[in-house]
């Protein structure tokens, strides 16, 4: 056999008896055979280039960005510097004991404090610094002229943080495992730690876009900023001091039932409060002419029914006692002027693509007119959540007087009587008089939702200041505990009534502030009736034949066999 190439030649050696058949074709086994490998990533690059598109290129965007971030390689190199640091020197301080010792709640409490520091400071203001840094490079008007819904924006700029934490994880989560190996913690405290630790970096996350989606000016974005930093800080630190509560005291914890259920209520809260700061967010970077007020208050009617739910458990569970419907209607009583104060603070009007979607039937009208965007109906939806919420209260305690078996508490029926219903009369009028304050000067001056919202609170404070200044400054009135004069003050007459002033002031308080508030709502009247008298318009052709080129009907297809297609 020669050693050139060019002229090697294979010598087949057949026996004379064999034969071939002309017709069969023999190839050559080479090196251009396909391995399995290579027939298993084609099958799998098709899947991978396809889920590529199918992402949020928001989410791709953003991961690239923040993985190669100095602020990232950063952070991640001192969160493995420090589980080294941590690892080496508490094996050291151990020492030989840590063959028969229980060292592992030590350890475990160190590396928690690294894990949460990055997931509860770092993560949620760089989703706040995602958004805010659209804004500043002039970015953002770029991207909402896209083709992206503002909610796939926020989606994707939440996913980023959520695949940070997955790395930070990932780093973490060998060492929180060791610990498991040292004994004296079990799986799942471990569990526990991380599955809070995650979802409240979540919503810490969402929080942030959502401030960053508030604060469009530049210097609204500084002081935010502070502010965001210094009260990450703040949850941090009681986040490690929790999570160290719950390592030394994990069995006391996670044995009872109250464990359980308290977590399911905080699961509730979270979900709820979630997607209303989601819906929020969206809201408020979309267009003025879409209808971003109706998502807002289903979210709101979510929460207030998961709230009286739980509540309805607490008060059933403890033996109806009347503490519970307090707590009901006080917590109630917030959150509804907050709300409010937001929904009262609308733009006035509904543009034409919302008025095309509006209900048409007289049951729509009739209970769906609230859900829509503008400040008379949000004062009227508020009201009607205010007055259900007396109700069910009023309910609650003829319940508990025909089944209460136990000792009463602190509140009496007939204080939580007159607490539900001067309660109730300070929303309604203090709501009100903030919604004629922005409607007047809105004829003078553009009056923004921030504006429009710290004069509800000034509104608020002055009827609570000036009565408690001059009584303050009299001679006569100084030493007394409770006045007249301290009826437009809300805090201080709701005080005074529970402290015992029912049997001398009740009585007043009880008649006055309802009939003021049923006044101002009689003069509010006007502008709910002109938003109710909006009606359903057809959308114009132009708006049809563009629905009708992005939607087009699907192909007639045959109904049965015998049918022909066209």
């Amino acid at each position: 056999m020669n050693g050139d190439a060019a002229s090697t030649t294979e010598v087949l050696s057949v026996a004379d008896d064999a034969s071939f058949d002309a017709d069969v074709v023999l190839e050559p086994i080479g090196p251009a055979a396909k391995s399995r490998a290579a027939v298993v990533w084609e099958r799998i690059e098709p899947i991978l280039v396809y889920a590529g598109d199918w992402l949020n290129p928001i989410l791709v965007k953003e991961t690239r960005q923040a993985l190669k971030s100095f602020q990232f390689t950063t952070t991640f190199a001192l969160v493995l510097a420090a589980c080294w640091i941590v690892t080496i020197g508490g094996l050291a301080l151990i020492g030989p004991s840590i063959f028969y010792s229980a060292s592992g709640g030590t350890l475990l409490a160190w590396y928690y404090a690294i894990l949460a520091f990055p997931l509860i400071v770092v993560v949620p203001y760089s989703a706040f610094r995602s958004l805010t840094a659209e804004r500043e490079d002039n970015t953002y008007d770029l991207l909402s002229i896209t083709s992206l819904r503002p909610r796939q924006i926020i989606s994707g700029k939440l996913g980023s943080s959520i695949v940070q934490m997955a790395v930070y994880f990932s780093a973490v989560t060998p060492c929180l495992a060791f610990t498991y190996l040292l004994r004296g913690v079990d799986l799942p405290t471990i569990a526990v730690l991380t599955v809070y630790t995650f979802f409240g970096s979540l919503g810490l996350s969402m929080a942030g876009i959502l401030l960053a989606t508030l604060s469009e000016q530049r210097f609204a974005q500084v002081f935010v900023s502070v502010a965001l930093v210094a009260g990450l800080l703040w949850i941090c630190f009681w986040s490690v001091f929790g999570g160290y509560q719950v390592i030394q005291f994990s069995y006391a914890f996670m044995g009872g039932e109250e464990f359980w259920t308290t977590t399911l209520a905080l699961t509730t809260a979270y979900v709820t409060t979630f997607t209303l700061m989601f819906f929020a967010a969206a809201g408020t970077i979309t267009f003025s002419t879409e209808n971003r007020s109706t998502p807002l208050r289903l979210c709101m009617l979510v929460q207030q029914a998961a709230w009286i739910g739980w509540m309805a458990f607490a008060w059933i569970y403890n033996g109806y006692e009347l503490g519970f419907i307090f707590a009901l209607a006080a917590f109630a009583a917030v959150y509804w002027y907050v709300m409010g104060a937001l929904l009262t603070s609308e733009r006035v009007g509904m543009s034409q693509r919302v008025k095309r979607r509006l209900p048409q039937s007289f049951f729509g009208r009739a209970f769906l007119s609230w859900l829509n965007p503008g400040p008379a109906s949000g004062y009227m939806f508020t009201i009607a959540n205010g007055t259900s919420i007396v109700l069910i209260s009023l309910l609650g305690i003829a319940m508990s007087q025909l089944l209460a078996s136990g000792t009463p508490g602190s509140l009496s029926a007939d204080e939580l009587f007159c607490l539900l219903i001067v309660g109730w009369g300070y929303v309604v009028a203090y709501l009100g008089v903030g919604m004629m304050a922005i409607r007047l000067l809105r004829r003078f001056a553009v009056v923004n939702t921030f504006a429009a919202v710290l004069i509800h609170f000034l509104v608020i404070l002055a009827g609570s200041g000036i009565p408690t200044t001059i009584q303050m400054m009299s001679v006569d009135l100084r030493y007394e505990d409770y006045s007249l004069l301290q009826i437009p003050n809300p805090f201080w007459s709701l005080t005074h009534l529970v402290d015992g002033g029912v049997a001398s002031e009740g009585a007043i308080l009880v008649l006055v502030i309802p009939a003021a508030a049923l006044c101002i709502l009689l003069l509010n009247l006007r502008s709910v009736v002109r938003e109710l008298q909006a009606v359903r318009i057809a959308p114009p052709k132009r708006v049809l034949q563009d629905e009708a080129e992005l939607h087009p009907p699907p192909a007639a297809l045959p109904q049965n066999p015998w049918d022909e297609p066209e």
